[in-house]
């Protein structure tokens, strides 16, 4: 089961895509610091709510790479590897659980590549941006589900704001589970 989404006070939305990438890249490298010194046992441990740090890793993987299809005009669905029949079906939850399920047997190798992979591209898809698009409406992007909502709200919500969410996710996780010496 996924953990609950917890509302959590953010600074200012970014204005220009240079406060976007600084943004993006300031809470990449605090999730990474969580990360980075764990051992792969810390990493795979279920902690209380069943998801492992890996777990989290490959979902913000998966969201980051529904987000850089949109941002190249391709279907979400397409960027998830989802038929457009079965993802118009999903709530988030369900969404969710289909990432959870495609990853959860992956070596932890094989879930930090693609997470990387997956940050590499959204930086790179954010990086031919202008000031202007984000604030462009995502229908724009091809995206009909919330059509009004501004670029900069998916971006955010699929990067900075989602890495900080599972951020604070994993170090619960890591206080909750009692750790190897």
């Amino acid at each position: 089961m996924r953990p609950r989404r917890r509302r959590r006070s953010l600074p200012a939305e970014p204005a220009t895509r240079a406060e976007l990438l600084d943004r993006v890249q300031a809470d990449w490298a605090a999730l990474q610091y969580v990360v980075s010194g764990l051992s792969d046992a810390q990493l795979t441990g279920a902690g209380p709510e069943g998801w492992s740090v890996k777990d989290h890793l490959a979902h913000i993987a998966e969201w980051e790479r529904g987000c850089t299809g949109v941002l190249a005009h391709r279907p979400q669905a397409d960027a998830f590897g989802i038929d457009a029949q079965t993802y118009a079906t999903l709530d988030i939850d369900q969404l969710n659980d289909v990432f959870y399920q495609r990853h959860r047997a992956e070596p932890i190798g094989d879930v930090k590549a693609l997470a990387n992979a997956a940050h590499a591209d959204m930086l790179a898809a954010l990086s031919k941006l202008d000031d202007a698009d984000l604030q462009r409406s995502v229908s724009e992007y091809g995206m009909t589900a919330n059509p009004d909502r501004r670029l900069i709200e998916k971006i955010a919500g699929d990067t900075y704001a989602h890495y900080a969410e599972h951020t604070d996710w994993i170090n619960n996780l890591l206080r909750a589970v009692p750790q190897p010496r």
